[in-house]
This record gives structure tokens, C-alpha cells and sequence, in this order.
């Protein structure tokens, strides 16, 4: 299980491994099965939700989801680090979502990911 405390990791527009931090401990996986201490070199990293689509993909910051419960709308999944909480942003109107990402991703076979925010 993926919490708040691991990180999807980029060079760029590519995953290159997963990172999980726990106590004074850091593992990284190529996988997200198979976990070291052996780091991976990367540029950026995406917070994991914790929380996970219909298709069993765990949900990161800068990912693309849908929602049937709310079919007009995609959102970008946002962490805010002043709010210390993952925020959705609607991406047609660029403004950030009234209802938490808890209660949109309530019910995993409601969501699914669409893409990645950091592809061209």
C-alpha cells in the first residue's frame, strides 16, 4: 500500500522509480514492488494520494483523472504544501475543485487516470 509518504520520480517527462520514506529510512523501487536502498538519480518527484483508480493505478500529483460521478470535469490531482492536502483542479476553468479528493475518489470504480500533467 502507497501513502503520502512515497513519490512517483521524473527525469523530465520520464518515471525513472518510485521513492518511500519512513522514518529515517529511504527505499526506491523501479516497480513499486521490488524495494531498496539503492537510490535513483531523478529531477523531479510527484507526492503519492494514496488513493487509487479503477484500474489499481495509485494516484500521484500532476495526474490527469476523470470521474463518472462528475462527467463534465477533468482534474489535475495538486499538492499543496501551505494547505499540507492534495487539491483538484479543474482543468478547463484552471480553478481548484470544490469537493476534496477524498470525496471524488471515494469509490475507486468511479475514477479513472487519464494521463500525466507533465506530458507534452
Amino acid at each position: 500500500m502507497l501513502t503520502v509518504n512515497d513519490f512517483r520520480l521524473r527525469v523530465d517527462n520520464q518515471i525513472v522509480g518510485y521513492k518511500r520514506v519512513s522514518g529515517n529510512y529511504t527505499l526506491f523501487s523501479l516497480d513499486l514492488f521490488h524495494w531498496n536502498g539503492k537510490p535513483i538519480d531523478f529531477s523531479q518527484s510527484d507526492r503519492c494520494t494514496g488513493l487509487q483508480d479503477k484500474n489499481n493505478n495509485w494516484l500521484f500529483e500532476q495526474d490527469i483523472i476523470q470521474s463518472t460521478d462528475y462527467p463534465d470535469n477533468t482534474f489535475v490531482v495538486m499538492y499543496d504544501n501551505h494547505l499540507t492536502k492534495f487539491l483538484l483542479v479543474e482543468i478547463n476553468e484552471q480553478v481548484i475543485f470544490e469537493h476534496s479528493i477524498e470525496l471524488v475518489c471515494n469509490d475507486k470504480r468511479k475514477v479513472t487516470r487519464i494521463t500525466f500533467n507533465f506530458i507534452n
